[in-house]
């Protein structure tokens, strides 16, 4: 499993592009992790809708939400969310 993050995202990741957790079941676990990981910060930041997750290219209301299960292979992405309004 790989996590790319991009554009504005990078702010919370101090700079780092791509991360490969342990082995995380859910996205839920997911968010946990990067928290102990980038700081409280970015798990307030995903909460708080400024940025979202592709799994596998799908976003995440249409898979769950924190309860999407993950499984090794899957490729994930941390894009910023904007307002085209």
């Amino acid at each position: 499993m790989t996590v790319r993050f991009y554009s504005s995202v990078l702010e919370s990741t101090n700079g780092e592009h791509t991360y490969d957790p342990g082995p995380c079941t859910s996205l839920h676990k997911l968010v946990e992790e990067l928290e102990d990981r980038y700081g409280k910060q970015f798990g307030e930041l995903f909460r708080s809708g400024a940025f979202f997750f592709l799994i596998n290219g799908k976003g995440t209301m249409l898979t769950g939400g924190l309860d999407t299960s993950l499984e090794q292979g899957d490729r994930i992405e941390v894009l910023p969310f904007v307002d085209a309004g």
